[in-house]
């Protein structure tokens, strides 16, 4: 039993590590810094889009902004010869809006989902089975592209899987975000 479980959560951090790997794998950005990388997996990339911000509330220390964020695809012919996307052709896909409530003060987001907010929990690790891990991604990238500041900035969540606090936006973000 034992070994199972720690089989088991072997599996899950190299889950994340390859993960991380893979996000390598894509530009960070796309179209002049505009197209921000906030996921990817299985050749394709998904890319908020900073142009399309819209403040929907302004009322410190509570914010509410929408982002757009694109699907696009790489050339798996690009890939098996490279193994990497960068500087690989793409063609962007379709795009779909996303939603955020901002606390400041709290340092928490909300997300819409469908007619129904929910809360992001920075204590908990998201992988693509448990939810979107995009989403404290494109919340920041928003947040950066609205206002030139940084929402998360070094704010720790705790990784039960790592069992350690852990940056809920890598610095790498920021870069790309030129902040």
């Amino acid at each position: 039993m034992r070994s199972c479980i720690r089989t088991a959560w072997l599996t899950v951090v190299l889950m994340f590590a390859m993960v991380a790997t893979a996000l390598a794998n894509y530009p960070g950005t796309l179209d002049g810094g505009n197209l921000v990388l906030v996921d990817g997996g299985m050749g394709v990339g998904y890319y908020a889009d900073r142009s399309s911000v819209k403040v929907e509330q302004y009322a410190p220390p509570k914010y509410r902004l929408a982002i757009n964020v694109v699907g696009v695809e790489f050339s798996d012919e690009y890939w098996r010869s490279h193994e990497t996307y960068i500087g690989g052709p793409y063609t962007k896909g379709d795009s779909f809006t996303l939603t955020f409530r901002y606390n400041w003060d709290r340092k928490v987001i909300s997300y819409q989902r469908g007619k129904t907010w929910l809360d992001w929990d920075v204590n908990r690790d998201y992988s693509h089975a448990e939810g979107d891990p995009m989403i404290p991604f494109a919340a920041e990238v928003a947040f950066v592209s609205a206002y030139n500041m940084r929402f998360f900035n070094d704010k720790l969540g705790y990784s039960p899987v790592l069992k350690k606090y852990q940056r809920v936006i890598d610095e790498q973000l920021y870069r790309r975000l030129g902040i």
